[in-house]
């Protein structure tokens, strides 16, 4: 049998360990230390790529909705070409419009209402050969049907109604005072012809009529600006109230080749082809700008003119 002295050792030297835990501080190696710290970083530098990534996108979202509203009001300051003509002087565009069954309405004298069309075709012209319809209830006044202007001339190309009721044409600033008496109070089909060897010829509700020759060896410039209702005496301006179209004018075509018997016969009993190619102004794909008291209205509607 053991003694009481020796078994009493281990259970002391067991309960001073037990006590050396419970009351010690845990120690960590410098190794430990280490690796805890790697983890510690690596954590933090994951949330920090990640961060970062997520303020990319939100600066790449940001980028885009700014190209997109800057974008909009270009489109809302430039983009839109149907605007409704004010009657204040204000401008409405339209662009490649079909005015089939549709006429333009000048109800007033005024030197601010006219239909404005800017061409732009690459070469100068050789041959021009206009065609409209067009009805005012003046038979002693001075107007302008179609004037067309270019930096050099100013009577590029112009139909114009003189104040004893007869028509008035000039190409380049070449004139022709003509017989043609021009009926008031009546729809008149019209069309005016010219080409580089200078003949001239202007046909009236179906009669044609040879001129003078005019503006022989020179051809019309490009970047023309053309007033239907107004004369222009200087390029785009120079407008006089005198001469103001005071009516209603429909089916305006201009094209550029030589060969238009057929189509101004064809005119005449109704209308030109809308497939030609070589239409500069085409009344079924109108392309112009209003300004002043010019209007579009239907052809039954009634232009209550002065």
């Amino acid at each position: 049998m053991m003694s009481s002295k020796r078994t009493e050792e281990p259970y002391r030297a067991l309960c001073t360990f037990q006590e050396s835990i419970d009351n010690s501080e845990p120690s960590v190696d410098s190794e430990a230390q280490g690796s805890i710290y790697m983890v510690f970083n690596s954590v933090k530098s994951q949330d920090t790529g990640r961060a970062w990534r997520v303020l990319q996108v939100l600066v790449a979202v940001l980028g885009l909705v700014c190209v997109l509203l800057m974008i909009g009001i270009v489109v809302l300051l430039t983009g839109n070409t149907c605007t409704v003509l004010s009657q204040n002087g204000a401008y409405g565009s339209q662009a490649d419009i079909d005015l089939q069954n549709k006429k333009l309405c000048f109800p007033k004298h005024t030197d601010t209402s006219y239909v404005k069309i800017v061409l732009d075709y690459e070469e100068p012209l050789t041959h021009l050969t206009l065609c409209m319809r067009y009805m005012t209830m003046y038979s002693r006044k001075e107007q302008s049907l179609f004037s067309l202007a270019t930096h050099s001339y100013s009577n590029a190309f112009l139909l114009f109604i003189e104040k004893n009721g007869k028509l008035y044409f000039a190409v380049n600033d070449d004139s022709i005072y003509t017989h043609i008496v021009s009926p008031p109070g009546q729809w008149n089909s019209v069309c005016a012809s010219w080409s580089t060897c200078g003949t001239a010829e202007i046909w009236l509700n179906g009669n044609r009529f040879s001129l003078q020759r005019i503006s022989t060896g020179r051809s019309i410039e490009t970047k023309p600006i053309i007033k239907i209702g107004q004369d222009q005496d200087s390029y785009g301006g120079s407008l006089d109230i005198a001469q103001c179209f005071v009516g209603e004018i429909s089916d305006v075509y201009l094209w550029g080749h030589g060969k238009s018997n057929s189509l101004v016969t064809q005119f005449m009993q109704t209308k030109p082809s809308t497939y030609h190619d070589n239409f500069l102004i085409n009344w079924r794909a109108f392309n112009y700008t209003l300004s002043g008291h010019a209007t579009v209205m239907s052809n039954a509607s009634v232009c209550d003119a002065d």
